[in-house]
């Protein structure tokens, strides 16, 4: 088959929906399929990597890829990363799947609390464009996914109203992220954007307040060094692979997910994840520390700091079962039913 894979965010932002989309395009060519990439040419402030490496990686695969405002373009299927009205942009002549990936269209206590206060908004996204995408997708979401032959969502916590829904959850290669050894200093690592809706900002709170301590602890953080934590800049799956394991514990305030890669590749990495108590996180169906203040984060450090220094059996333990419960969402398990989903939406549409 030929198969379009589109987004309306560049791969230079390479976040967690970018990056999938490339892991699902090598593997549908290692599969036997033609895959194709379309982007629009955003990109989230502040998150643009250099991907000349991943532009000859993706040549080389054979895979090609598109980046512009606007496409038409010919398939036999096509998979949309889902943004509500912007998807039409594509022109995708084959039958359409709409992959839900961002947290803007399903609401939680976080999203309504900054969403229905400009002053909020404008503090945290510093642009009133994500209040408009969130109440635009709350407004005609059902209407709009309606033009599409079926919707994957990433999580069955989420309510989506369609006939034909598939419920597939985001992959982890175990094979990259796997355990390969601990750092001598007891590590606390952040992946992601430096943004509010990441938890950035509790984050760096956080380091604060556990310097204030004294303890033998390093701080690390993907992107720019900031006044807290050491930056590792953009780090290739490999690199990142290395990061989790490295690290004795990953902190994840999270305000809104969908399905989270970060818990799930720290958790294949044998590492312990912190992070908040929203559905997409307790679903997962890991032993997680949850925390939903600075204090209550503190705490759960210091936690998993006394056991590693006073109960190093212990952490051993629940290292083990974090790498053990994840592997359900192996990407030999997943994948083959995100390709099924590809060839029934074909079949079904003749």
């Amino acid at each position: 088959m030929r198969i379009a894979l589109a987004t309306p965010i560049g791969l230079r932002s390479f976040g967690g929906a970018e990056r999938k989309l490339v892991e699902a395009a090598n593997i549908l060519v290692e599969r036997g399929h033609e895959a194709c990439i379309y982007t629009l040419s955003y990109t989230h402030p502040g998150r643009k990597v250099k991907i000349d490496e991943l532009m000859r990686s993706l040549k080389y695969a054979g895979i090609e890829y598109y980046e512009k405002k606007h496409h038409k373009v010919s398939a036999d299927v096509g998979y949309v990363v889902y943004a509500p009205l912007v998807w039409r942009t594509f022109k995708l002549r084959c039958p359409l799947i709409a992959g839900l990936h961002s947290p803007l269209l399903f609401p939680t206590n976080y999203a309504l609390t900054t969403f229905t206060n400009p002053l909020l908004t404008i503090k945290r996204y510093r642009s009133f464009k994500y209040m408009a995408v969130f109440w635009l997708s709350n407004t005609i979401k059902s209407l709009d996914l309606a033009r599409f032959d079926a919707v994957r969502a990433l999580n069955k916590v989420f309510n989506v109203k369609h006939k034909h829904v598939y419920y597939i959850p985001e992959w982890v290669n175990s094979k990259i992220f796997r355990p390969s050894g601990k750092g001598s200093d007891f590590t606390v690592f952040f992946s992601g954007r430096h943004h509010w809706e990441k938890g950035f900002t509790v984050f760096q709170k956080v380091v604060a307040a556990l310097k204030k301590k004294g303890l033998k602890m390093r701080f690390t953080c993907t992107g720019k060094t900031t006044e807290l934590a050491k930056g590792m800049g953009f780090l290739n799956d490999e690199k990142l692979a290395e990061a989790y394991s490295y690290s004795h514990v990953v902190l994840y305030p999270s305000k809104m997910d969908m399905f989270s890669g970060v818990i799930a590749e720290a958790a294949a990495c044998g590492t312990p994840v912190i992070t908040t108590p929203i559905p997409a996180h307790v679903s997962v169906g890991l032993p997680l520390i949850y925390a939903n203040s600075v204090k209550e984060f503190v705490e759960a450090v210091m936690q998993i700091y006394n056991m590693w220094t006073e109960h190093s059996h212990e952490y051993n333990k629940l290292a083990q079962k974090y790498r053990e419960r994840i592997l359900k969402y192996d990407v030999n398990e997943v994948f083959p039913t995100f390709e099924r989903m590809l060839k029934e939406v074909v079949y079904t549409d003749q």
